[in-house]
């Protein structure tokens, strides 16, 4: 069993289904947590790097590249891609387009909504980014061993589209665009 930080064994429930989870002490010890800690520090390094050598904030970065890899694509495919709210996206979108980096038209198949991709300049600045982004993503992964990235990166495989399922059934008004 698990010794708490304390000393103390963890508290077990009897009831409990077979556990994939090592227990718990508290929130530093949960997948979410750590996982969010993981991508927290990666955001911080990440959005001064990308502001400092390309201009781009952390969130333009991500439309840009959704965009560039879905395009044409409709603009609630980004929202739902980033899990962001679509007033947020809107002034993002707003901001590169003025920039220059992005396209929006109204969709010919549904005129509510709009057909993003990225520009020829938008197109030239996310491939440099994606070199880069590769490169700093090189770093992190050189604390794994070669086979241990690639576990890591077929685990990824399968819980990204579960969770993504589980948001769109389990969030109201996923689906919409």
């Amino acid at each position: 069993m698990k010794k708490r930080r304390s000393g103390q064994p963890a508290a077990t429930s009897a009831a409990a289904p077979p556990a994939r989870h090592p227990p718990v002490d508290d929130i530093r010890d949960l997948l979410t947590f750590r996982l969010a800690m993981l991508a927290a520090t990666g955001d911080r390094l990440g959005a001064d790097w990308l502001l400092r050598e390309h201009g781009l904030r952390l969130q333009e970065w991500r439309v840009l590249g959704v965009v560039t890899a879905m395009a044409p694509v409709r603009f609630g495919a980004v929202a739902r891609a980033l899990l962001v709210d679509k007033g947020r996206l809107s002034r993002v979108v707003k901001g590169l387009a003025g920039r220059g980096l992005l396209q929006a038209e109204a969709d010919a198949e549904d005129g509510r909504t709009l057909l993003l991709r990225p520009s020829p300049a938008g197109r030239l600045l996310h491939d440099r980014v994606l070199q880069g982004a590769l490169e700093r993503n090189q770093r992190v992964l050189a604390a794994l061993s070669p086979a241990e990235a690639r576990t890591l990166f077929a685990l990824l495989d399968r819980l990204q589209p579960f969770m993504a399922n589980r948001a769109d059934t389990e969030i109201d008004g996923a689906g919409e665009d």
